[in-house]
């Protein structure tokens, strides 16, 4: 298995799981009820310097999650944060259903 490693603002090269703990940790704070990943990550297809695409859920407070990823990640990679209880298109929906994976969800 190949590990995915990204460099942190700190020029610290950090494994990809811990990015995503991270991402969990912040979902968790904010009350969110699910996080996705989706995009390239998601399916395996990514390139070192590619975005990190989330989708999140049942966030009573979306906007300072969404700013907590955009500010406080270790990545230096861009985010891309959506609202899923707010209106997307049809096909941006199906495809993160379709091949999304689950990185939180609160039980």
């Amino acid at each position: 298995m190949v590990r995915d490693f990204l460099h942190t603002a700190g020029g610290v090269m950090v494994p990809i799981e811990n990015v995503y703990e991270q991402i969990r940790t912040f979902a968790a704070d904010a009350g969110a009820r699910k996080v996705v990943l989706f995009g390239s990550r998601a399916k395996g297809v990514n390139r070192p310097k590619s975005d990190i695409d989330l989708a999140v859920a049942g966030c009573p407070d979306f906007n300072r999650l969404e700013q907590n990823l955009q500010d406080n990640l270790w990545s230096l990679l861009k985010v891309d944060v959506i609202n899923l209880d707010e209106p997307i298109s049809e096909s941006l929906r199906a495809e993160i259903e379709r091949s999304g994976k689950v990185l939180y969800e609160k039980v």
